[in-house]
């Protein structure tokens, strides 16, 4: 039966099944009762039964056996810092001896959460008995708290004794004492809520809230900014939020009444996921992948290696006969975590570059000790309050790189203001257009005022095309393309049309609403024919592509040229600090416009061979697509 909410005008119990005082108020009135008749009803209504284990070696043992001298002996009292052995069969013997049971005619017997519990009793001078607990859940009035089942005083073995064979397989527990409780007393505890269940639901609610809170804000900032590292921070906050908010008793305890065996897979599963993404995100705070490349390699391996463990994990459950094995995976993995967690803070403290780090290490050992806590002390709360640390912790570290990602921008808009003109003066090669002028003048010289008319007026567009992208930080695909375009056009006369050109846009490809920073492509298309194209006798061809890849434009800028061991090696080129500085700004200006994860990545330059011998140039550059709004 479920717990109706308490109202406080309607009704309202407080217990404590550790105390002895009962509080009772009526609907619609407080009609007190008073203590004395309490006393007389109840003055032995609650208590713990003194019980003694016997670990059993033989799996066939009956309890006729477990009465007989040899091993009545061998119960011994209740270990304190033990826990079951999965796999292992345990007895329990209840001694009512110094119990007064004269109260009622039945009484519940109360056992923990234990996975599999056969209670053996007493009746008609033969050995009968009852099955039940966490994953045996046949009675619908079981509490999802407790294991409970009725017995009367004359079920009692010799008419003092309850045995019962314990099988704990699913989850680590520790041994813990049989109650007796009256069935009113039990039917209350059912059907309301104590005093005692509030107080514990206190640090679930704060707990819960506090996560909410943080993933809604992880998520929006994640929206707004489209920031990798705060979406991984929400998916991560929100694990464990499933995993230890979700365990509020008023939650997962009905739903592990009835389902047991699917809470118990959800519950195990979802530990290991927490820790994942945990790496994931850690990863990305500390951009491991630049900052700490052999800790981002070890992360790497971890991930793949708890997601082995949790197919692993899945198949020992489902399998039911090897089911024991699966806690001891659990045990596994939690001290690979510890320890995988320990050596990688000391890697970071070693060989940290940003002050940033301390944050994600002084808050994960705060989680660390808390887990280790609860480990122990059998207490989840424990890790609650490390990860509400950690929580907290990260949150500033959140903050502070917001703050530095702000100070970044800001440093970045300043150069991206500063390269803007000196990038544009620079992208037109000073000798370009003063062999574009004598190139006009050889045209006129040999009467071929046409050309000379023609090669004048693209010129001409070139140069006004310049002038009217040096005010914008963005263009159109398109108008890049045709400004590219019309550029080749004037060297391909002032080379007497000397090589071929071609251009080939990707089907997939938006040039109308796609844009990309002004003339960016110029200056590796000129190096691509001016030392690569022109030193070159024979068949000469120029490849321009542009493809989309994933969310990038991809450029190849492909030559069959002398290749750049050629150019290297003589003295062909006319003004090699042009090309430097040219080639310099060109490169600072895409990496400024691509995100610090991919920085190193968008501009790859590879030398084409054949049989060893050089057979021209690619230039390859990524750029994020960015949309005309």
């Amino acid at each position: 039966m479920n717990k109706p909410l308490i109202r406080l005008s309607v009704f309202f119990l407080s217990f404590n099944l550790r105390g002895t005082w009962l509080m009772l108020f009526f609907l619609f009135g407080f009609y007190p009762v008073f203590p004395n008749n309490l006393d007389s009803l109840f003055s032995n209504g609650i208590g713990r039964i003194d019980t003694r284990v016997f670990s059993a070696s033989e799996e066939a043992l009956s309890p006729e056996k477990l009465m007989e001298p040899e091993f009545f002996s061998q119960f011994t009292p209740l270990p304190v810092r033990k826990t079951f052995r999965p796999g292992k069969i345990y007895w329990y013997r209840l001694d009512f001896g110094k119990t007064n049971l004269s109260e009622s005619d039945e009484w519940i017997i109360r056992f923990p959460k234990y996975d599999n519990i056969t209670l053996y009793f007493q009746q008609s001078g033969s050995f009968v008995s009852t099955s039940s607990g966490r994953m045996d859940r046949r009675k619908s009035d079981q509490p999802y708290y407790a294991v409970d089942f009725v017995v009367s005083k004359d079920q009692l073995i010799e008419g003092r004794y309850l045995l019962a064979q314990i099988q704990h397989v699913f989850r680590s527990s520790g041994f813990m004492p049989a109650m007796f409780l009256h069935p009113f007393i039990a039917k209350l505890d059912r059907e309301f809520y104590t005093l005692s269940d509030i107080y514990n639901y206190i640090p679930y609610i704060l707990f819960i809230g506090g996560m909410l809170l943080m993933i809604f804000y992880s998520f929006g900032i994640y929206f707004m900014n489209r920031d990798k590292l705060f979406n991984y921070y929400a998916i991560y906050l929100l694990t464990l939020f499933l995993y230890l908010g979700v365990r509020m008793p008023l939650f997962f305890g009905p739903l592990e009444l009835r389902y047991p065996l699917l809470m118990h897979v959800y519950n195990e599963l979802i530990q290991v996921l927490v820790n994942i993404f945990y790496l994931v995100f850690a990863s990305f705070f500390l951009n491991a992948r630049y900052d700490f490349p052999k800790l981002y390699k070890a992360i790497r391996y971890a991930i793949w290696f708890l997601g082995g463990l949790m197919v692993l994990q899945l198949l020992l459950i489902l399998s039911n006969r090897f089911a024991w094995i699966e806690s001891y995976v659990v045990q596994f993995e939690r001290y690979f975590m510890i320890l995988f967690s320990l050596l990688a803070y000391v890697h970071i403290l070693l060989n940290y570059k940003n002050k940033i780090v301390f944050f994600l290490v002084i808050g994960s050992l705060f989680f660390l000790a808390g887990g280790i806590m609860a480990m122990f002390l059998h207490n989840i709360r424990y890790m609650m309050l490390g990860a509400g640390i950690e929580v907290f912790v990260f949150s500033l570290g959140m903050g502070y790189q917001i703050k530095l990602v702000e100070q970044t921008k800001q440093s970045i808009e300043n150069e991206m203001n500063k390269l803007r003109l000196t990038a544009l003066r620079a992208q037109m090669n000073p000798h370009f257009i003063f062999n574009s002028l004598n190139s006009i003048r050889a045209y006129v010289i040999s009467s071929e005022t046409k050309k000379a008319s023609d090669y004048l007026n693209k010129f001409a567009r070139l140069i006004r095309l310049i002038l009217h992208y040096s005010s914008k930080d963005f263009i159109s695909l398109k108008e890049e393309l045709e400004a590219l375009a019309l550029y080749v056009e004037l060297e391909q006369m002032r080379f007497r049309e000397d090589f071929g050109f071609v251009l080939k846009i990707g089907s997939d490809v938006d040039t109308h609403n796609w844009q990309v920073p002004p003339l960016i492509l110029q200056p590796y298309v000129e190096n691509a024919i001016v030392h690569g194209l022109a030193p070159k006798t024979g068949v000469k061809e120029l490849l321009v592509e542009v493809s989309k890849n994933k969310s990038k434009l991809s450029f190849i800028i492909r030559d069959n040229g002398v290749g750049r061991s050629y150019s290297k090696n003589t003295r062909f080129i006319q003004n090699p600090q042009h090309k430097s500085i040219a080639m310099e700004l060109a490169r600072k200006r895409i990496e400024l416009t691509a995100d610090k994860q991919t920085e190193n990545e968008n501009i790859k330059i590879l030398d084409l061979t054949e049989n060893g011998h050089p057979t021209g140039t690619e230039v390859r550059i990524k750029l994020p697509v960015h949309t005309i709004e």
